[in-house]
């Protein structure tokens, strides 16, 4: 037994309504026994108080490390009865302990901290509690913050897919451009499979929507047309400039493959970055290879020309020196007579509208790429939680919860 003030302990553990009767330590385990600091109760059914105690029990309840041992409250629980069901006994009810659990809440949302940034295993481990235990209490505080939520306004979004099995499975993540939080998880990235998701939304919610950007993805693209009638779809300008680089770099494979065949392969040996590349950050023996490859041939020369020029297509502000520049440079690329290039020349006239959409809402998926990689690392630390509770993961992680748990 332990000689200590009670008062002291009654204030350290900050349970209400409670008397402490003493402590122990039992294998290191701070014990606090406890009971109520009340002789009624309330009966749920007719809502009178009544003094009539049907029987007592002790109750173990996990708590809060205290002087850095782990701290077990044992509480001394009654059982009342009432004149309105004598045969139906009912239970003290506790503002600090949720209804069938064995642990206080301050301890629960201790493991809820946990749970949000470790996996549930190593959570679990930490707080000395079941796997089973700790995902049952992360599931219900998730659920609390997200219901406490209050709806944010869709005008301006981002779709993508994520990969749930890298090259299998995937899904479709849309965001909200304005504040960044995560505005649908969606299984599938099929058009069937956004269109029956978007379309459950309010229709109110979905007329408000005014641009969405996107990759080169059609099946995103009707989904967006589909389900948002006022809505543009926006061309992201980073999936644009990847894909002008991969024809680029095909037409490179292309060239290099018909001079090694009839030519010498070491004039166009190491050239592939060196084209790519912007030219002002070329290095020295980055750049050698290349001039002397486009001064032997001047088809790489060419390649490399047109690759710098379009570059510039990005600096442009307006949407009429936007249009200006894709006529000026399919030009150029039908002189050049450089397949690839003809080729990406074909994909921006099918995209150019929702291409020239960047200049009316000027949003691309950088934040959505970003968020992606927020994801993936979400998707690490979620190992160990079941069926879709990793999608509940994602729709909490999306926006701080600190102001809940204050």
């Amino acid at each position: 037994m332990v000689k200590t003030n009670y008062d002291f302990i009654e204030k350290h553990i900050s349970l209400q309504g409670i008397e402490v009767l003493y402590t122990n330590v039992n294998n290191g385990i701070f014990q606090v026994f406890a009971s109520s600091a009340h002789n009624f109760a309330v009966c749920p059914r007719c809502r009178r108080i009544t003094q009539n105690v049907h029987d007592r029990r002790w109750q173990p309840l996990k708590h809060l490390p205290i002087w850095g041992m782990d701290t077990v409250v044992m509480l001394l629980k009654k059982r009342y009865i009432c004149d309105c069901g004598p045969k139906h006994p009912f239970d003290e009810q506790f503002d600090f302990v949720r209804k069938y659990q064995r642990q206080t809440v301050a301890f629960e949302k201790r493991v809820f901290i946990l749970t949000h940034k470790n996996t549930i295993k190593n959570a679990s481990e930490i707080a000395g509690i079941s796997e089973g235990k700790c995902q049952g209490i992360y599931n219900h505080y998730a659920q609390f913050v997200l219901e406490a939520r209050e709806p944010e306004s869709l005008r301006l979004l981002g779709i993508d897919d994520i990969a749930r099995k890298k090259g299998h499975n995937y899904n479709t993540v849309v965001y909200n451009q304005e504040t960044g939080n995560v505005a649908a998880l969606i299984t599938g990235r099929k058009k069937e499979d956004v269109i029956t998701y978007l379309k459950e939304w309010p229709e109110e919610v979905r007329l408000n929507v005014e641009a969405v950007s996107l990759d080169m993805s059609r099946s995103y693209c009707h989904s967006i047309l589909e389900c948002f009638p006022n809505a543009k779809p926006v061309v992201d300008r980073f999936h644009l400039a990847q894909n002008f680089r991969k024809c680029a770099d095909n037409a490179r494979k292309h060239i290099q493959n018909h001079i090694r065949k009839y030519g010498k392969k070491q004039e166009v040996f190491k050239i592939r970055w060196a084209l790519l590349k912007n030219v002002e950050d070329l290095k020295r023996d980055e750049a050698l290879p290349l001039i002397l490859a486009c001064t032997k041939y001047p088809v790489i020369e060419g390649l490399h020309y047109l690759k710098e020029e379009f570059r510039e297509f990005f600096n442009l502000e307006t949407k009429e020196d936007a249009i200006a520049f894709i006529e000026y440079y399919k030009g150029l690329v039908a002189e050049y007579d450089i397949p690839e290039l003809k080729t990406f020349c074909k994909t921006l006239d099918n995209w150019l509208p929702y291409i020239l959409n960047y200049y009316d809402y000027r949003i691309s998926n950088g934040l959505t790429e970003g968020n992606n990689h927020k994801v993936k690392n979400i998707k690490r630390r979620a190992y160990g939680y079941r069926n879709d509770h990793t999608s509940t993961t994602f729709n909490v992680e999306s926006k701080k919860i600190e102001v809940f748990l204050k």
